[in-house]
């Protein structure tokens, strides 16, 4: 299933133009403190301890989608 998702995502993202591609990396790459924070205070709000770790690596799926971004990029730029 994840793999699924990460074609999915590596198909949508190839589709665009490289401006487009960069903005989408940089964008990933600014929310990831934002995510961060919100999770950590949520999980900080809610008591969860220890749950808040599976939530963080939730948070951290910005990071995949600017890795694929990014080797979309650069795929082009060799090509």
């Amino acid at each position: 299933m994840i793999r699924e998702h990460v074609t999915h995502i590596r198909t949508a993202v190839d589709r665009r133009s490289i401006p487009t591609r960069v903005g989408i990396t940089v964008l990933a790459l600014l929310s990831l403190p934002l995510l961060g924070t919100a999770v950590r205070a949520v999980g900080r709000a809610l008591e969860l301890g220890w749950l808040t770790t599976p939530l963080l690596v939730v948070a951290h799926v910005p990071v995949v989608v600017a890795l694929i971004a990014l080797w979309s990029i650069g795929c082009d730029i060799c090509q």
